[in-house]
């Protein structure tokens, strides 16, 4: 029987130590530190690291992720920072939650097949409040072949172009492909090139 993803989601996250590490990923904390706390969602939130960073600066978190070794990790880690997170096990289809209920929605190397991704990104703003904050950090295709991270295909990376498209309904505050250090756990370490938006949801 062929692996799922959620198979290898789990394998990857069953070691003990934090494969991208516990600390939030950086354009993520230096974000959110714009913003006053209020509800946020965090989809394919892995083990935890930025969901608990925001909960620690007075957020009201829900997360999820296809992952159960995943969400141990994240309710563990929330447990040592003596934060509350909410955090569901479902993917882009199957999580429910109220339309227009958070204040910020952070995709964080969310990266979905290329035949599903439009589609996610879309559903997905359902659950954002008009006038509130989309954070996304992302391979670019630059990032194609480099050992620094990543899915490997090319057509699971981001481009501007891509992200505009997806998110045409938003009004754009940010959007740069840039190339980063990075230092995130095991598997996010070196030079990689990346992309980051910020959107607000248009009233």
């Amino acid at each position: 029987m062929a692996k799922t993803q959620s198979d290898m989601w789990n394998e990857r996250y069953a070691n003990e130590a934090f494969v991208y590490g516990e600390t939030p990923n950086q354009f993520f904390k230096e974000e959110l530190l714009k913003l006053e706390a209020g509800s946020i969602l965090l989809p394919a939130e892995g083990e935890g690291r930025n969901a608990v960073f925001a909960a620690s600066q007075l957020w009201q978190v829900n997360a999820f992720d296809q992952s159960k070794q995943g969400r141990l990790k994240a309710i563990n880690l929330a447990e040592k920072h003596q934060v509350e997170i909410k955090y569901d096990i479902a993917d882009f289809e199957n999580f429910n939650s109220d339309k227009e209920s958070y204040d910020c929605i952070a995709l964080i190397y969310a990266h979905v097949s290329e035949i599903k991704r439009q589609v996610y990104h879309r559903l997905i703003l359902d659950y954002l409040k008009p006038g509130g904050i989309l954070l996304l950090e992302g391979f670019s295709k630059k990032q194609l072949g480099k050992k620094s991270g990543g899915p490997g295909q090319e057509a699971m990376l981001f481009s501007k172009e891509i992200l505009l498209d997806d998110f045409s309904n938003l009004e754009v505050l940010k959007l740069e492909e840039l190339d980063v250090e990075l230092n995130e756990g095991e598997f996010h370490q070196g030079m990689a090139s990346v992309i980051r938006f910020v959107g607000r949801k248009i009233d």
